[in-house]
């Protein structure tokens, strides 16, 4: 156990969850069901994909690792299939997990469209990147926690 709780995420700015993501630890594809909490928005400002983060903070959601599916409310609402790997982050100089799209049934312009990324902290905690298929500074939009449910 790290140390980290739900609480102390919810607690750091975006500061401190960059520097909770740039620590070095192994990196492993988490098991289970998690609960998904916004945290914060990822800055430069602006208004970049206002529907997307509003989503993210308004409707309850979800990651489960078994099924490698994302839902929305309940998890019998599962609507992204993901492929998880560790790897290299697209936008930070770490390994993480990466949840690529490619497998999903959604609408092709929508898959194309998805991209995250997921740090587990502990068995019960991750902490992730929610965006879009894109470059630093244009696809990571929010900081999210997952909590084992």
């Amino acid at each position: 156990m790290t140390g980290e709780s739900l609480a102390l995420l919810r607690g750091m700015g975006p500061a401190g969850l960059e520097g909770l993501l740039l620590r070095r630890r192994p990196v492993v594809v988490p098991a289970g069901r998690y609960r998904g909490h916004y945290l914060c928005r990822i800055e430069p400002g602006g208004p970049r994909h206002p529907l997307v983060l509003a989503t993210f903070r308004c409707v309850p959601f979800g990651v489960d690792f078994d099924a490698r599916r994302w839902f929305f409310g309940h998890p019998r609402l599962a609507l992204g299939r993901f492929e998880p790997r560790v790897g290299p982050s697209r936008w930070r100089e770490t390994e993480i997990v990466t949840l690529r799209y490619d497998v999903s049934r959604l609408p092709r312009p929508v898959r194309r469209r998805l991209y995250d990324e997921v740090l587990p902290l502990s068995p019960d905690l991750c902490l992730g990147i929610g965006g879009i298929d894109g470059p630093r500074g244009a696809g990571d939009l929010f900081f999210f926690a997952l909590e084992r449910i």
